[in-house]
């Protein structure tokens, strides 16, 4: 069972045959908690970034994160339905206690790196907000094993993605695995920008706002009311 006794009152008789179904497959993440990039200077940095990546490889273009959606995955999870939705920010409130003292930190993007050459993102300066935010991220793992929620992130490695492979198909069917090193690696030094955290976004990785931008948020967790 993915949740323990004091949530049995959200799986009914008429759903335990559903619910059954459900845990015989292959779960997937549906939904994430993240920060949302809203500096404009950082924005504009990483965009003039993709720009010169595609000015050595245009075929790159269908690789770019679009520039609207930035953000820093801090978890990806399993959810069923919104009353799990609506108890996941329940249980966040709850254990504000975890997050007292990390109000009021700064992400700094500073240099390009990779993940094998698959994925390309701005790099975070290792400082002490950076150290915050590592133990806000197990602060919210501690709230999510307390449900029981299945996760899909073995390690948290934030970073702020420039672009993946694995958004362009038609590359990946030619056979290019890579994104050679030549493309960006003039761009390793490059400064985009500090990013103050006010909040963080519990987002569907499926929909999109009503916009059509960003990824359709649920909720928000404010850090200013610790």
């Amino acid at each position: 069972m993915f949740y323990n006794l004091k949530r049995a009152q959200f799986i009914n008789l008429n759903s335990v045959g559903q619910f059954k179904k459900l845990i015989s497959k292959k779960l997937e993440p549906n939904y994430f908690l993240c920060i949302k990039i809203n500096n404009n200077k950082i924005i504009e940095a990483c965009d003039r970034a993709q720009k010169e990546i595609l000015i050595k490889n245009p075929d790159l273009n269908k690789a770019s994160v679009r520039i609207d959606t930035l953000h820093v995955t801090l978890l990806a999870f399993y959810l069923r339905d919104e009353q799990e939705i609506d108890f996941f920010y329940t249980k966040l409130e709850e254990s504000r206690i975890l997050f007292e003292d990390l109000k009021n930190f700064e992400l700094t993007f500073q240099g390009i790196s990779t993940f094998g050459d698959r994925v390309i993102y701005a790099d975070l300066l290792k400082d002490d907000h950076f150290n915050d935010l590592i133990k806000f991220q197990k602060n919210l793992v501690k709230v999510a094993e307390q449900m029981s929620l299945p996760l899909f992130e073995k390690k948290f490695s934030p970073h702020l993605t420039l672009m993946k492979l694995s958004k362009a198909k038609n590359l990946l069917k030619k056979g290019i695995k890579k994104i050679n090193k030549e493309f960006y690696e003039h761009l390793s030094d490059s400064y985009f920008g500090i990013e103050s955290v006010a909040k963080i976004n519990m987002c569907s990785i499926r929909e999109k706002d009503t916009l059509g931008k960003f990824y359709k948020t649920y909720w928000e967790f404010d850090l200013n009311k610790l």
